[in-house]
């Protein structure tokens, strides 16, 4: 029986076959590792000796693919992903995990704020933190980073979710939903290392996907009102 699958989206990352591999050392062979590709098939074959799983990713967008791996997940307790890009480490996704399989936490979450500028720009570090205040007063938690490519969630929360259409949110897709159903989350201190390699491919924009994003939590948090006013701005100062 397999009680923890780790799901990793992956688009021709350069290190995710190694973290596969490094997964299994930290967590022994019991673990499930799925990876969702949006790759060619011919970077898919670098996994075929890692012992992870490979599924072809059909929908759109990060959130999505997430969704589309838990949904196969065989996890009796606990479900969690990890970005391979080598900026996560699999050590601290293991305390990740951890913390959230003692009880008292539904979800649990890296906060990488204590991370390097040369890791994370100050004015992205700016951003995220601005981003999980409004999140937090808007649902009531107390998460200093909202946006952690390592967390776990327990199956019982995420099977509460596990029909809900993945909108274009990151990981607080994850929060929000969790939160709108009453589950408590929790961010614990992570590493967070510069990006080698590979490229951002959340967006190109950054500040564009920040507002993007905080428009999401209203819409999320208040719904048809948060609707009414988009549809009233579009129709003050959008063209016909």
């Amino acid at each position: 029986m397999v009680e923890v699958s780790i799901v990793a989206p992956t688009m021709y990352e350069e290190r995710a076959p190694e973290i596969a591999r490094e997964i299994f050392r930290v967590f022994g062979k019991g673990v499930e590792v799925i990876i969702v590709d949006k790759s060619a098939a011919h970077y898919r074959k670098r996994f075929a000796k890692t012992g992870a799983k490979v599924i072809v990713q059909r929908s759109k967008g990060y959130e999505s693919a997430l969704m589309e791996g838990f949904r196969i997940a065989k996890g009796t307790r606990v479900l969690a992903s990890i970005d391979p890009d080598g900026t996560y480490f699999v050590k601290d996704l293991k305390r990740v995990i951890d913390e959230a399989d003692r009880g008292n936490y539904d979800f649990v979450s890296g906060n990488r704020s204590g991370c390097s500028d040369e890791a994370m720009r100050p004015y992205l570090k700016f951003g995220n933190r601005a981003l999980a205040i409004i999140f937090d007063m808007m649902f009531l938690q107390r998460l200093g980073d909202v946006f952690s490519g390592s967390f776990a969630i327990k199956r019982s929360a995420f099977d509460a979710m596990r029909n809900v259409k993945p909108y274009h949110a990151g990981t607080i897709f994850f929060e929000m939903e969790l939160s709108k159903r009453g589950f408590r989350l929790k961010n614990i201190p992570i590493g967070y290392g510069p990006r080698h390699g590979t490229k951002s491919k959340i967006t190109k924009y950054k500040v564009v996907y920040g507002f993007q994003v905080f428009w999401g939590i209203l819409k999320s948090r208040f719904g048809e009102s948060a609707e009414l006013i988009g549809s009233m701005f579009r129709g003050r100062f959008g063209s016909s």
